[in-house]
């Protein structure tokens, strides 16, 4: 009896360990208010494919934005009257180590001017939203909806930017001008 106590334990202690919880989101902001969509370097919303955002996420204790990591391909931003808004599709993520499906996760979605870099760590004109939290979709419950991301509470529009490094060198640039024409 005590053999079958231990093996059974053993054999819940490792389906846990390796047990993997899934939730999904829809990665869209279709149908946003004016307050949630995001603006390009110039500040009118971001349109067409010169723009492209990314979802990314992590565990529901997670507080520092370098420690997510992008679900999914990027996804363009939609044109006309819905610019600012764009349509990813819904995203399943994996959480490994987790028995839970439909978990409570960590988002913060990321864009960028795709002239100036293919993702948003390498781009040069770029933003992000703060971190959220969001539940995601049980998909062993067919009742359960899929959440919108831009629904959350947290969710809100951004500006893309310059990076810092760029501005600098504009600066330093300008000023090595000034103190050229200055001398002559």
């Amino acid at each position: 009896m005590k053999k079958l106590l231990l093996t059974a334990a053993a054999a819940i202690i490792a389906l846990n360990m390796y047990g993997q919880g899934t939730g999904s989101v829809s990665f869209t902001s279709v149908g946003a208010p004016d307050a949630k969509k995001i603006r390009d370097e110039t500040g009118a919303f971001a349109a067409g494919t010169g723009y492209a955002v990314a979802l990314y996420w992590g565990d529901a204790a997670q507080t520092d934005d370098r420690n997510l990591v992008q679900v999914g391909n990027s996804a363009t931003f939609l044109t006309g009257t819905s610019a600012g808004t764009y349509f990813g599709g819904g995203r399943t993520i994996t959480t490994p180590g987790s028995a839970v499906n439909g978990p409570l996760l960590t988002f913060q979605v990321r864009g960028w001017k795709v002239s100036s870099g293919s993702s948003y760590e390498t781009a040069g004109i770029n933003g992000k939203g703060p971190i959220f939290q969001l539940k995601t979709k049980d998909l062993t419950n067919p009742l359960e909806t899929t959440p919108n991301l831009y629904a959350a509470p947290g969710y809100v529009g951004f500006q893309l930017v310059p990076e810092p490094s760029v501005i600098a060198l504009g600066v330093i640039g300008a000023g090595a001008l000034l103190m050229l024409r200055r001398r002559k």
